[in-house]
């Protein structure tokens, strides 16, 4: 199963007018700049699997073992290997663990592993090209579960509509504002 973000206040605020679900709704949503309209769902598709799409920097399966079969490293420890690949230097790159990513560009999931001979490696992490055509890539620009950890930049509502900006009070006054709902 796919990693969901962890809640880092830097990445969960209700950014521009990018849709997003600070309330438990179905889905992520927004206030509409329709006057007639006040928010709408939007139609963001949902993630199925965890596969490798491109260079995999918005991977965030669950492969934590390189390509010759060593341990990864938690990415908060600094033992074996000292590194400034951390949760705290790369907010939102999915650091929390010991999983495989790619939080800096590489070609591939990478991580360092636990073995003091072998600094770090890439990891086999299965490409969405060879899965069945009705799996989807995990990334930020699809939506996991019911959206609350979805960060992707879509601002357009199921029928079209687009999203007016959290911070703004035209043309619907609300009360979802960054400052009410700094984790959201």
């Amino acid at each position: 199963s796919c990693w969901d973000y962890r809640r880092v206040p830097s990445c969960l605020n209700l950014k521009m007018n990018y849709c997003r679900n600070p309330d438990g709704e179905p889905r992520p949503w927004c206030f509409t700049t329709d006057p007639n309209k006040r928010w709408e769902l939007c139609n963001i598709p949902r993630c199925s699997k965890c596969c490798l799409k491109g260079k995999g920097e918005n991977y965030r399966g669950k492969v934590a073992v390189t390509v010759s079969g060593h341990t990864c490293q938690r990415w908060s420890e600094q033992t074996p290997h000292k590194h400034n690949r951390t949760p705290e230097n790369f907010p939102c790159k999915g650091l929390d663990e010991n999983y495989c990513r790619n939080p800096d560009g590489e070609t591939a999931p990478w991580c360092y592993t636990t073995d003091s001979k072998v600094r770090w490696e890439y990891c086999t992490v299965p490409s969405c090209e060879s899965l069945p055509s009705s799996t989807e890539p995990l990334d930020v620009s699809c939506l996991p579960g019911d959206g609350q950890s979805y960060r992707g930049t879509s601002s357009t509502t199921i029928t079209g509509k687009k999203c007016q900006s959290w911070s703004s009070m035209t043309p619907h006054r609300h009360q979802k504002t960054p400052e009410n709902y700094p984790n959201a």
